[in-house]
């Protein structure tokens, strides 16, 4: 009868441990997003032309872009970047990143990426590929 019973306990011994690894492996709260270490302001305008101004901007934690030109991968800070127009298509998603000095640079970006914000009505959060633009302040902003 022991051998009977030790399966069943052992089930249940687990089963708050295993509820609890499925709680975290879970969609991220929504009110929880990357604090980037730099801080940077950013307008955000989605594909139906929705506007969102947002400080404590990231791209997935971080505060630069990362894309594939050709064979190599760019990281673009946000400090030399003035605004990003993207564009998707069926597979692929294009950036073209405006510089500050005026110059461009065609980039092949993640769809899957998000990018991070706070708005004066709580935290944001959109796919580079529901994004039409950014456009970033020009330098960090300091925190009062």
């Amino acid at each position: 009868m022991k051998g009977r019973f030790f399966p069943l306990v052992a089930v249940l011994a687990f089963l708050p441990f295993l509820l609890a690894m499925g709680v975290l492996s879970g969609e991220s709260s929504p009110d929880k997003i990357p604090t980037p270490a730099k801080k940077f302001t950013a307008t955000f305008i989605d594909q139906t032309d929705v506007i969102t101004e947002c400080i404590d901007v990231s791209i997935e934690g971080g505060t630069f872009i990362e894309g594939k030109r050709g064979e190599g991968t760019y990281a673009i800070p946000f400090e030399n970047i003035q605004s990003i127009r993207l564009q998707r298509t069926e597979d692929k998603l294009k950036g073209l990143v405006t510089l500050r000095d005026g110059s461009t640079l065609d980039l092949s970006l993640s769809k899957n990426q998000k990018a991070y914000g706070r708005t004066q009505y709580g935290t944001f959060q959109i796919r580079l590929e529901d994004l039409k633009k950014m456009i970033i302040a020009e330098g960090p902003k300091k925190r009062k």
